[in-house]
């Protein structure tokens, strides 16, 4: 959406520092011995960033011309937007470093957001991805169900991936 895979990486740590710094998410890593192996990235659900707030980051990662052009796109991603439902927490980003993938990280990392989300008194956690990402067995393995789904043509055009997927894991209340 942002134009490039470096553009693209520049406003998500743009995004990521601002949700630190006003306290929207949290973060969970995982480490090996020789470093960073993974991080989940938790939100409190309906806390995102104001309009002015997301254009501003765009700008500075982008430039004006490059925020333009990825709004335009934006609106393609706004077809297949998915909302989880209130009173739980919400899986932002789950990353686990290439080369240690399918080693047992981002089940380590699901088993803390859980932890997170109980410690919360969340009644669920959600969180949305693309319909072709692998990483859905994961989410399935570890308790996700599919809640919904939408596909948009000018959306697949542009990312190569036909929409996004809601998914949701309810958790027991103590």
């Amino acid at each position: 959406m942002a134009g490039s895979a470096r553009v693209a990486e520049r406003f998500q740590a743009n995004m990521f520092r601002d949700a630190l710094h006003t306290g929207r998410s949290i973060v969970i890593v995982a480490e090996t011995t020789s470093g960073l192996a993974g991080l989940a990235e938790v939100s409190h659900g309906a806390d995102t960033p104001s309009f002015a707030a997301v254009a501003r980051m765009a700008v500075a990662a982008m430039g004006f011309g490059g925020a333009v052009r990825a709004a335009g796109r934006w609106w393609a991603r706004l077809k297949v937007n998915l909302s989880g439902p209130e009173g739980g927490v919400v899986l932002v980003e789950l990353q686990v470093a290439p080369a240690l993938r399918n080693r047992g990280i981002g089940g380590f990392l699901l088993d803390r957001v859980d932890e997170h989300a109980t410690a919360q008194h969340a009644r669920h956690i959600s969180l949305t991805t693309a319909t072709d990402n692998p990483a859905r067995g994961l989410y399935e393995r570890n308790g996700y169900r599919l809640m919904d789904q939408k596909t948009n043509p000018r959306y697949e055009r542009i990312t190569g991936s036909a929409g996004r997927v809601l998914m949701v894991k309810h958790l027991e209340i103590n």
